[in-house]
């Protein structure tokens, strides 16, 4: 064909000494091109030629093209090789004819090589192939770190109906689901594949941002019950179809068609890979179509995380079950709805009534399937409410065990880790969750999050910078947490300013933002952030009665967060020193901790609180039950790797232990470290009076009250004469006037002492 000898058999063209190979799919469509004799060949032709047994979309023609011209060097805009003929086909350009008898020949004398030559060759295929550059074969290919891994693109929505996109977007997610059942098959979370919806990345780009070696992608089109479903399995490092079919039903075949694909592709790897078997059947599904439709539009409303698409979400939900009362993951689906909607941030109805209405879905889908990860998640969360930690763990797991690659389980488990002392269990979970969601927000914010807990300042930062093009609002507020090492408290509460610019008014934000108002000593501002002032601010103010009030108030409201909140009580009772009425709290919450002080139920600053009820009612014994459950804590801490934060510190709380056990000069050097590295040592309480008097503390103390004047200062600085974030936050008026009165003064005394 013009300069070139095309062969078929051995899968290469040539050109002189240059010899290039070409895969099968490609290699037939040049075949089919060449026996036309330069004749436009039709697409239909070439899909009845090349794909005789099954029906592929244009996709799989279109990428056998683009690796024809890129092996003959051809260019789509100024052909010389291949023209394409709009809307109806392709055709040669070059003269085609056979090979003559001395060509033949010619061809054949390349079987013998000299055998130095040979090993040569030999070694730079091995070379390619161990390295993974070169043309790769058209298997499935495993990925950069190791085992068998694919990426489900989202769906592309080919359906004329607007607001479709829910239908596209939930057949994503439910074949995301069988294929995540596959056994050994790493499979990529929704959410990091959802990032590259609208891409301009290639498929190589994407597979080497997720380290996967297999990328599924595909198209739906729906019109009224009709459903097409084209899709195509590539290996992610050469851009080469691997396999891709097309499927027409209707819409009540479609979880047999999610079936039949998950089990092409389950086999597929198999045969090439030897992972696992086929895919498991996934869920009990729905006969009934108008179920179904709900159920997918329920879950893209609840996913959308705002109080109208929930509100929304749980009405569809709720349609789902009343239209097919055996639809487990419906079931499922609204469970999780109405724990998340009645939460602090939502509040779209009362908790007690919300987790009652939740306990019945879950006990409904687990009866349908007990082999339904995502009954077990809703259930985990529901524990989790309800303050029974050690079920929500066993959930979690049983979620897991069902679907191996659930990766928000897995951040789940780490978070609950913390919560229940496991601490040395935290890092696995979190590393896991990003391995199988590297973009996703949660997974990375955790990992960050735990880093900087750790004191692993520079492996924080690099993970940082990958959230800022995905979360800019994330991104701020851990800039500022970085930034704030050390006790540089102003960059926290500049942080939280930072994310409110980006989203005004959120809850969050402004909680965080109460919390660091109060560690540089903006009281006023840390109480008029929020609505009604939070629990821990009063505590943290001393405001022992309001804190006792607030805690009442949230005891009544929701029953159902009873041993937290009644463990937080029986501490400001504590503080206050009416040891009566915390005692029994208190007490409670040791016991429901399994007597172990951790994150979660019961801390340091509980197990103090009961430390110094027990002693002054003389149970020496009992008290030092306590001493010894913060030098168990301190031990796990240490293993771990926890060090020191503004809220956290493993230096305190073993400070907190010698004290408390009578070594005072080591204790006092403890707490006087932790103080130094920037933890914020809370006001004067009654169960640790003795520490708060003891002369040998109030240096520590007047070093943090200076640190704590000197970083409002700078904060102040800022805000006070050009307020960059006057459209999100204005400090109070009486704050500045008092900034500018100690700016004067400071530089009054810096004049007297000759200071420049």
């Amino acid at each position: 064909m013009g300069d070139w000898i095309i062969r078929p058999r051995r899968g290469c063209i040539q050109r002189g000494d240059e010899i290039v190979h070409v895969h099968p799919k490609p290699m037939a469509v040049l075949q089919c091109l060449a026996a036309a004799d330069g004749e436009v060949v039709k697409r239909d032709e070439m899909f009845k030629t090349v794909w005789p047994d099954s029906i592929v979309s244009d996709d799989a023609l279109a990428q056998c093209i683009v690796e024809l011209r890129k092996a003959f060097g051809d260019n789509a805009r100024d052909s010389r090789i291949i023209s394409t003929i709009p809307k109806v086909g392709f055709c040669l350009i070059p003269p085609v004819s056979r090979l003559t008898e001395t060509q033949h020949v010619a061809g054949n004398k390349l079987r013998y090589i000299i055998p130095g030559m040979l090993a040569v060759v030999l070694a730079l295929i091995a070379l390619y192939r161990f390295t993974g550059f070169g043309e790769p074969s058209a298997t499935p290919a495993a990925g950069p770190e190791g085992g068998v891994s694919i990426a489900v693109l989202p769906f592309i929505n080919r359906s004329l109906q607007p607001g479709d996109e829910y239908f596209t977007d939930g057949f994503h997610d439910e074949l995301l689901g069988r294929l995540a059942r596959i056994p050994a098959l790493r499979v990529i979370s929704r959410t990091s594949v959802n990032q590259y919806r609208d891409t301009e990345k290639s498929l190589p780009e994407i597979a080497r941002d997720l380290s996967v070696g297999n990328i599924l992608e595909g198209s739906v089109q729906r019109d009224g019950r009709q459903i097409r479903i084209n899709v195509q399995l590539i290996d992610a490092r050469s851009d080469v179809h691997l396999w891709a079919k097309t499927y027409d039903s209707e819409q009540q075949n479609i979880f047999r068609i999610q079936d039949e694909i998950s089990i092409a592709i389950a086999t597929a790897l198999q045969e090439q890979l030897g992972v696992g078997g086929p895919a498991a059947q996934h869920l009990p599904t729905t006969e009934v179509f108008e179920a179904h439709d709900a159920f997918l539009r329920g879950r893209y409303l609840l996913r959308r995380r705002t109080a109208t698409d929930m509100e929304a979400a749980i009405v569809a939900l709720e349609k789902a079950v009343a239209l097919d009362p055996d639809y487990a993951i419906a079931h499922s689906e609204l469970a999780m709805a109405l724990i998340l909607g009645s939460n602090n941030y939502f509040k779209l109805m009362p908790p007690g009534e919300a987790l009652a209405r939740a306990a019945e879905h879950i006990n409904r889908a687990i009866a349908l399937n007990a082999d339904h990860a995502e009954a077990y998640a809703a259930l985990g969360h529901l524990a989790w409410r309800n303050a029974e930690l050690y079920d929500a763990l066993e959930a979690f797991n049983r979620a897991l065990r069902i679907n191996p690659n659930y990766s928000e389980a897995h951040s789940w488990i780490a978070l609950l880790s913390a919560r229940l002392g496991r601490y040395s269990d935290i890092l696995p979970h979190l590393e896991q969750a990003l391995r199988l969601d590297p973009l996703s927000v949660l997974a990375m914010n955790n990992y960050v999050h735990d880093l900087i807990e750790k004191g692993r300042y520079d492996e924080a930062t690099r993970e940082l910078e990958k959230i800022k093009p995905i979360s800019p609002r994330i991104y701020v507020d851990y800039q500022g947490r970085l930034k704030s090492a050390g006790g540089n408290w102003a960059w926290l509460a500049l942080g939280s300013l930072d994310e409110l610019l980006i989203i005004p008014g959120d809850l969050r934000a402004r909680g965080l933002l109460s919390g660091r108002f109060l560690l540089i000593g903006l009281e006023q501002e840390a109480l008029a952030i929020n609505d009604t002032p939070d629990f821990f601010i009063l505590l943290s103010l001393g405001r022992l009665s309001d804190a006792i009030a607030a805690a009442e108030t949230r005891l009544a409201e929701n029953p159902s967060s009873a041993p937290i909140v009644r463990g937080d009580l029986g501490r400001a009772f504590a503080a206050a020193g009416d040891y009566a009425n915390a005692r029994p709290l208190l007490e409670e919450n040791w016991r429901l901790n399994g007597k172990r002080i951790t994150m979660g139920l019961f801390g340091s600053e509980h197990a103090a609180a009961l430390y110094a009820i027990r002693r002054d009612a003389g149970e020496e014994a009992e008290a030092a039950e306590l001493l010894l459950a913060i030098l168990d804590d301190v031990l796990r801490r240490r293993e771990a790797g926890f060090t020191t934060t503004d809220y956290m510190s493993t230096d305190f709380e073993e400070g907190l232990f010698e004290y408390l056990s009578g070594n005072r000069g080591k204790g006092l050097a403890l707490i006087g470290k932790a103080s130094e590295d920037g933890y914020f040592i809370g006001p004067e309480s009654a169960y640790l009076r003795q520490l708060y008097e003891d002369p040998g503390f109030a240096p520590i103390r007047e070093k943090q009250q200076a640190r704590q004047s000197r970083e409002r200062q700078r904060f102040l600085d800022l805000v006070c004469f050009d307020n960059p974030y006057r459209d999100v936050w204005q400090p109070a008026e009486e704050t500045c006037k008092q900034s500018v009165q100690a700016t004067a003064e400071d530089q009054l005394v810096d004049g007297r002492s000759g200071s420049p």
